[in-house]
């Protein structure tokens, strides 16, 4: 199926800003969750899966995530798209695009050779773009438009992009072993063009999850629990969306099986930060074959 035509459960608008520091951590782990599906080894077609995420913050529905993932031995397609909804597309108007490819090495997946990104973005009228090309072994290039942000940012460090992934690719390999070893990974080096920073684990936990009408799933889940350490490119000055206190919050992962023949995907991610609590529940979950591609962004 073409990626830029909505599934029939896909009903509304696609989920709330990675620009905004509230939604951003909420915006990392839902990608590191759900993009953590193992490769299959040759593969006739890329196989994955379609999900989409409804995200409340404070009780309120904030947005929609719709990511699409395929993949074979050698080559991973990775889509997302999101949209604010309700009040909070009324405040900020955001729409989010994304696409990863990765080829891998092939007898050792979760080694990148070469991993393109681009994002598209909109947020409160303004368009953002970005395009990363990450290398193993040497920094990455990237470019960006607008080049330059009103706001101070801290400075990104050449060096320490050597070895990075975006967030769609890294989080996808780095994950695969929360399917193979029940684990959550020490920590994923991350960088989408903007921001710099790792995503620092702790160790896995166990959780039950009961019925609840925000989602699709209940029973046991793997719980991954993470703090992201900022390293360059983040606004400089406080603000209430943008809190020193909620920099350190943590945000918790549940992974639990959904799908038949799938390994363990994201059923809920939460964190707790001073504007109150950000949650985002798994509302639709189906498997997908064949090639992957950039959708449009989101029409208003």
């Amino acid at each position: 199926m073409d990626f830029q035509s909505r599934p029939p459960h896909f009903s509304g608008r696609p989920f709330f800003p990675a620009e905004s520091p509230i939604m951003r951590p909420i915006f990392s782990l839902l990608l590191a969750g759900s993009l953590c599906l193992p490769m299959l080894g040759h593969a006739a077609e890329p196989t994955g899966a379609e999900l989409e995420y409804r995200v409340y913050v404070g009780g309120i529905a904030a947005a929609r995530y719709f990511i699409r993932y395929t993949a074979t031995d050698l080559r991973s397609e990775i889509a997302l798209t999101a949209q604010s909804e309700g009040f909070v597309d009324w405040l900020i108007g955001w729409r989010s695009s994304q696409y990863a490819v990765a080829e891998v090495d092939p007898l050792s997946p979760t080694l990148v050779q070469r991993v393109s990104y681009r994002s598209n973005a909109m947020f409160r009228g303004q368009s953002r773009t970005a395009e990363v090309t990450a290398y193993p072994n040497r920094p990455a290039e990237w470019r960006i438009n607008p080049p330059e942000d009103p706001e101070p940012r801290t400075p990104i460090i050449l060096e320490q992009t050597t070895g990075t992934l975006d967030p769609l690719t890294g989080t996808f390999l780095s994950l695969r072993q929360v399917a193979d070893a029940a684990t959550c990974p020490a920590q994923i080096p991350l960088f989408d063009g903007r921001r710099r920073f790792d995503a620092v684990f702790e160790p896995a936990q166990t959780q039950v999850l009961p019925i609840s009408t925000y989602t699709i799933f209940s029973g046991p889940t793997l719980v991954c629990r993470f703090k992201m350490k900022r390293l360059g490119g983040y606004i400089v000055r406080e603000n209430d969306w943008n809190k020193v206190e909620d920099r350190d919050k943590p945000i918790t992962l549940h992974l639990g099986i959904v799908l038949p023949g799938l390994p363990r995907l994201p059923v809920r991610v939460e964190s707790e930060l001073t504007l109150g609590s950000v949650i985002a529940h798994l509302v639709a979950a189906r498997p997908a074959t064949g090639a992957t591609r950039m959708a449009a962004l989101p029409q208003n």
